[in-house]
């Protein structure tokens, strides 16, 4: 079974991107004597950080939409542009892509265009679109200096859509340099999505034995963080590195054990995205036990 999700709705457009919006949250807390609208501004900025922290999407999009209107009412188009780019990044983790493909397209600061483009080509992966967001990610990465920021995010994209057009060699060579780049430091979401794309990509390739270790690497980051999306996808992707490995399985105690280990997955996944009310996860999850539990009655 394949899945070309990879990434939850959760984005990981930037690599440090819950960081910056907690450091915004910081700096945008209103200063005695600020004007009110100013103060408002501030205010709102720093509920959308919070909220989206904790994953309130719905609600960081529409604080991060207050401060927009607000700065834009005092002439900061800068302060504007920045909670035009968070709003999108909500929306996109609401799974409105379209909306957030439309508002990033609208962004005009230069200093915000590199992310900009990252999350256009993010949406864009999300609606289907591969050829616009392969376009886009082609000109982000000649904008994108050898110590870019975004370099470790435009890596993890680029797999994700080398992925897409099944082109696994080229999917595990961008997600290993997103992986090199993470090293040593505290981005440990970004270093989990690097570690889930190169065990898709090692799956893809036919390389199921080595794709575990790096599921499981995911896997072991995302329950460090509680990210339960992210958990119930690795859970399937698990699962799905189990059934190729049993399918390949020379003795059919071996084969019946991998088949009762690649239940095991899916019913985690199921169990995850139940308690965590995840729909698409958990439609994916009853999907895949069905396979499997007629694969497990056919091998009897």
């Amino acid at each position: 079974m394949s899945r070309p999700e990879f990434f939850p709705r959760r984005p990981s457009l930037c690599a440090a991107l819950l960081a910056s919006l907690l450091l915004a949250a910081c700096a945008a807390a209103p200063k005695a004597g600020a004007p009110q609208l100013r103060k408002q501004a501030q205010e709102a900025e720093a509920d959308g950080a919070r909220r989206y922290a904790r994953g309130d999407y719905t609600g960081a999009a529409r604080s991060f939409g207050a401060a927009r209107q607000l700065q834009q009412s005092f002439d900061d188009p800068a302060a504007a542009g920045r909670n035009a780019l968070n709003q999108a990044r909500a929306e996109l983790a609401q799974g409105q892509a379209e909306a957030a493909l439309n508002r990033a397209q609208r962004i005009a600061q230069p200093e915000l265009a590199l992310e900009a483009m990252l999350l256009q080509a993010q949406a864009n992966l999300a609606l289907g679109r591969l050829a616009t967001a392969q376009a886009i990610l082609a000109a982000a990465a000649t904008a994108c200096a050898a110590n870019c920021p975004q370099l470790a995010s435009l890596h993890l994209l680029q797999a994700r859509a080398a992925l897409a057009d099944k082109h696994a060699a080229d999917a595990l060579a961008h997600a290993e340099a997103a992986l090199k780049l993470l090293q040593d430091t505290d981005e440990a979401a970004e270093t989990g999505n690097a570690w889930r794309l190169i065990a898709a990509a090692r799956l893809a390739s036919g390389d199921a034995a080595n794709a575990l270790p790096a599921a499981s690497a995911a896997l072991e980051i995302d329950r460090r963080l509680a990210l339960p999306e992210k958990i119930g996808r690795d859970w399937l992707l698990i699962g799905d590195i189990r059934k190729k490995v049993g399918a390949g399985a020379l003795h059919a105690r071996d084969s019946a054990s991998r088949a009762s280990d690649t239940v095991a997955a899916y019913q985690r996944a199921l169990d995850v995205a139940t308690a965590a009310g995840l729909g698409d996860v958990a439609g994916s999850a009853t999907q895949a036990l069905t396979q499997a539990g007629q694969g497990t009655a056919a091998a009897r």
